[in-house]
């Protein structure tokens, strides 16, 4: 097992969008660790000068295309389309700078855009040592960062704008991946071609007003490894308290019907329930969350105690 540090520049990030076409940036092998940096929002433009009309001639030079800096893609060899590829979050060190976006316009999609059409930016110095950020005078918010986007090359070929989630994972925007979770990615293509960007210092699930506390990662610690067997056809994870199984679809019921079919399957693959029983413990115990609203694809993801389970024999898995 080999470490390799890939850090965020103009040959290592691309801008608001995802191809399973690109080329990998750097080669591991299953098993490895990778040390990644990523670039803030529009290739690391907004800094704590950065005013609104800044921000909304950035947004109007886009092209269309979404404003997250993607660090990637990484190759995995040995990888195979029909194979899982499991991503273990080891450690991660947010950058010192935040910021919030109440866009405007006919492109916003926050859900009260209507009744904040003045927008506004809103910045935040990041202390990474308490773990907090002050939000106003004598209200600090605790932070818990994460990758908004991890996932591998689309199935889909052509240019598909970053904001859109898919079962390729993507912009996921889920605050469940923290450090010390592991994401499991189907596999489409061969390589999985994994990519990573779009950190957030924390977020609520629904991320209403469109944007998080947007930040940099100054290091993620990631370790990339294969399975066989793909048994989801749509990223899931296990948290420390958690499984947790994600829905993406324009439809939120849709997303939702994803993501409890989703968590009964793997709860009767895994657990020896039956498909029914797997069913009523979902309404009796399971979580189902707005993970976003905001990003085309709504998010849902569905969680179920890990503890809850312990009693019942597991099979081997992810």
């Amino acid at each position: 097992m080999r470490t390799h540090r890939l850090p965020a520049r103009k040959d290592t990030v691309r801008i608001g969008v995802i191809d399973r076409d690109h080329a990998p940036v750097l080669v591991v092998d299953d098993g490895d660790e990778v040390e990644l940096e990523t670039w803030g929002l529009w290739g690391n433009a907004v800094t704590p000068q950065t005013r609104l009309q800044d921000i909304q001639a950035l947004r109007a030079n886009a092209a269309g295309l979404g404003p997250h800096s993607i660090t990637g893609p990484i190759a995995v060899r040995g990888a195979r389309r029909g194979m899982l590829l499991r991503v273990d979050i080891l450690a991660l060190e947010p950058g010192p700078h935040g910021f919030n976006l109440l866009s405007t316009g006919p492109r916003s999609r926050g859900l009260l855009a209507d009744e904040f059409a003045q927008g506004e930016l809103r910045h935040f110095r990041l202390d990474t040592e308490r773990m907090c950020t002050e939000f106003l005078p004598g209200l600090e918010v605790p932070l818990s960062p994460f990758l908004g986007i991890m996932g591998v090359a689309p199935r889909e070929e052509g240019p598909h704008p970053s904001p859109v989630p898919g079962d390729f994972g993507g912009n996921i925007d889920c605050p469940e991946l923290v450090a010390g979770t592991t994401l499991f990615l189907p596999v489409w293509q061969d390589g999985a071609l994994f990519y990573a960007g779009d950190a957030h210092a924390v977020q609520g699930c629904g991320e209403v007003d469109q944007t998080a506390l947007e930040t940099t990662m100054k290091r993620a610690r990631l370790r990339l490894s294969l399975g066989d067997e793909r048994r989801l056809e749509r990223p899931h994870a296990l948290t420390p308290g958690h499984l947790v199984t994600m829905g993406f679809h324009a439809d939120l019921r849709e997303a939702a019907r994803q993501a409890t079919s989703d968590l009964v399957r793997w709860l009767a693959l895994d657990y020896r329930l039956t498909r029914e029983d797997a069913y009523v413990l979902c309404s009796l115990q399971a979580d189902l969350m707005v993970t976003q609203a905001v990003n085309g694809n709504n998010g849902v993801h569905a969680r179920m105690s890990r503890s809850l389970l312990a009693p019942l024999a597991r099979r081997p898995g992810p």
